[in-house]
């Protein structure tokens, strides 16, 4: 990412509550945040051309109309993306757990998780400037 760019995020989360909540915190740390409320929105906004693809993803694997790993997979194998991605989700399995590190994610945190926390995995994730 460029220094002085404002970093973009794909939140995707069936939660309107938790979008609204990343919103607002991603916002303040001066983020353009764009919203899918299901996997299928996600696909969508993953269809860009690579150049408009976000520079993270927040994922939860537990979504309506195409789950979270299906919309990671499409992002690592169709679009041949190297965009991080930190999984944000109630429970995963163990076999969700593996896919989730195979397709090389950048964090896997369990909600709620902490502000405090998900900041410290963003700033890693864009390589913020602490």
């Amino acid at each position: 990412m460029r220094k002085g760019s404002r970093p973009s995020v794909l939140v995707v989360d069936d939660e309107a509550q938790v979008r609204a909540t990343l919103r607002e915190m991603l916002t303040r740390n001066g983020c353009e945040v764009m919203e899918a409320p299901h996997g299928m929105g996600a696909l969508v906004e993953l269809a860009a051309p690579q150049n408009m693809l976000p520079d993270l993803v927040i994922l939860d694997i537990g979504l309506p109309l195409e789950g979270g790993v299906r919309v990671l997979r499409f992002l690592r194998e169709t679009r041949r993306s190297d965009v991080p991605v930190i999984v944000l989700t109630g429970s995963a399995t163990e076999e969700q757990r593996q896919e989730l590190e195979r397709l090389g994610v950048s964090a896997t945190l369990r909600k709620p998780a902490p502000a405090e926390k998900l900041l410290a995995e963003i700033g890693r994730a864009l390589a913020w400037e602490q």
